[in-house]
């Protein structure tokens, strides 16, 4: 108990509070949440699979929430969980799309501009037309501009187990399932407390390859995005100087 006061002590004093303080000023970070709801219909079975996927119609919903967090202006550690479920449609069966990014890295192009690439762990499936699968899967997302923002995403996925779920996407040379959406925002861009940031609706293309079959569809849904300034010179910012958009060249 000596000890742990003797730390907290020290912990609490005006050097430690000071370098604690300098140490946080120096880290640089993000982040982006989507809300989405997206519907998906089959146009065109392939023959490389020899058990086609059973349904024609696919809804899903959800959220996605990913950050990035680095100690310089451009690369930064990127982390992220997408949350998803719904239903196919014609079977009626409940349908679910879970994954987890632990490992991943982006780029900032801009204040809350980036392109980003991550690797984790995937479940999904749907109750008597799709079989529950894990799969290791690889997304690479690009999300530029701010009020008018360009949402970009490819996700390539390696199913293990459900033979039926492998080899299932005609596109690729290498991986099992493919799911891609292309679109835009038409939002706002502000400053809130000295943060770049940008939210509004936004519109997109979506395609899917699982099973041997292939699925196009829309997205429609809402993001929002924050990051905190880039600092190039590498000095910290102290709490009483205000946002300077010029922090961003």
């Amino acid at each position: 108990m000596r000890w742990l006061a003797c730390l907290g002590v020290l912990a609490a004093s005006p050097a430690h509070a000071d370098r604690w303080r300098s140490a946080a000023d120096r880290v640089q970070g993000g982040a982006f949440l989507h809300y989405e709801l997206t519907g998906l219909t089959a146009r065109l079975d392939d023959a490389r699979s020899p058990d086609p996927v059973k349904y024609d119609d696919l809804v899903l919903a959800g959220v996605r929430l990913h950050g990035f967090l680095g100690k310089g202006p451009t690369l930064a550690y990127h982390v992220g969980i997408d949350l998803f479920a719904g239903s196919t449609i014609g079977a009626a069966g409940f349908a679910y799309d879970v994954s987890l990014y632990p490992v991943g890295f982006v780029v900032r192009l801009g204040a809350t501009s980036i392109v980003g690439l991550a690797a984790g762990v995937q479940a999904s499936g749907a109750v008597g037309t799709l079989d529950d699968a894990v799969a290791a899967p690889v997304e690479l997302t690009a999300e530029l501009g701010r009020g008018i923002r360009v949402l970009a995403r490819a996700r390539v996925s390696y199913v293990a187990g459900a033979d039926a779920r492998q080899s299932g996407a005609p596109s690729l040379p290498t991986g099992d399932e493919l799911d891609a959406m292309l679109g835009l925002r038409l939002g706002t861009r502000y400053e809130d407390q000295g943060f770049p940031t940008g939210n509004g609706y936004f519109i997109a293309a979506s395609y899917r390859e699982q099973g041997g079959v292939r699925f196009a569809g829309l997205t429609i849904g809402y993001s929002i995005d924050l990051a905190m300034p880039r600092r190039f010179s590498g000095r910290a910012r102290t709490s009483t100087e205000q946002y300077d958009p010029s922090d961003e060249r």
